[in-house]
């Protein structure tokens, strides 16, 4: 696979607009347009749309995705005809499970809050940024950054496997991963559970997880049809 310049720029440009959503306060300025400061609530916190439906209805999805994945791998561990599903399951597995399990992992170890519990939204707790300094008698946030949208970032893995291979529709799958995860990170802002920063690191890290498992597992530099072009040709020169 061939790593153009805008694949590592990419996530950079996430972290950059994460940083700058946090410190110019649209963060805060995007998630008061969810929060009703006459009620002192948010309406949409246990809707059916946000909360049965994109946060639970959607894990699921995810859930089902990877157990197929999970399938399809151990298969091909034990019928040869699956063979060839090893690796590209491997891929899937690898690169989905390591950026989600790394946003899980900061998650348990950041001072940043869900929007419901800062002050700002009639909560207890101060708005912490990246670079602010928390508190030692601060509680760990579990928000940041964000959970949900990182499962559907974790499909960024099919798009990384498709352009290996070169596949026609591989911008689609681009473009369906990045819908399905800004529609969760979406769907969790107007229950005032992350604010739109979250998602952004979230995306960088789902991505720079699928970029590092394809550089492991797919380390040619040449493309799959480069490939297959050279191996023809190497076999019409020793037939004739």
């Amino acid at each position: 696979m061939k790593y153009s310049s805008r694949l590592y720029i990419f996530p950079l440009l996430c972290i950059l607009t994460g940083v700058a959503f946090q410190y110019t306060g649209l963060d805060i300025s995007l998630e008061s347009v969810f929060y009703d400061s006459q009620q002192h609530g948010w309406p949409w916190k246990d809707a059916w749309l946000t909360q049965s439906l994109l946060h639970k209805g959607g894990h699921h999805v995810v859930v089902l995705i990877i157990t197929a994945i999970i399938v399809i791998f151990i298969a091909s561990l034990f019928h040869s005809k699956m063979n060839t599903y090893r690796r590209p399951a491997g891929f899937l597995l690898l690169s989905s499970l390591t950026g989600v399990g790394i946003v899980g992992a900061l998650k348990a170890s950041t001072h940043m809050y869900t929007p419901w519990a800062l002050q700002e939204f009639g909560g207890k707790l101060p708005n912490i940024r990246l670079f602010d300094e928390a508190l030692n008698n601060l509680p760990i946030g579990h928000a940041f950054p964000s959970g949900h949208a990182s499962s559907g970032f974790a499909l960024l893995s099919f798009y990384f496997l498709a352009r290996h291979y070169q596949h026609r529709l591989s911008t689609h799958f681009l473009s369906t991963a990045l819908l399905i995860g800004f529609i969760f990170g979406v769907g969790q802002q107007m229950r005032g559970a992350h604010m739109i920063s979250h998602d952004m690191f979230a995306l960088s890290i789902c991505w720079v997880s699928c970029l590092a498992w394809s550089k492991i597992i797919f380390p040619a530099t040449q493309s799959v049809a480069d490939s297959d072009f050279e191996e023809s040709q190497f076999q019409i020169q020793h037939t004739s």
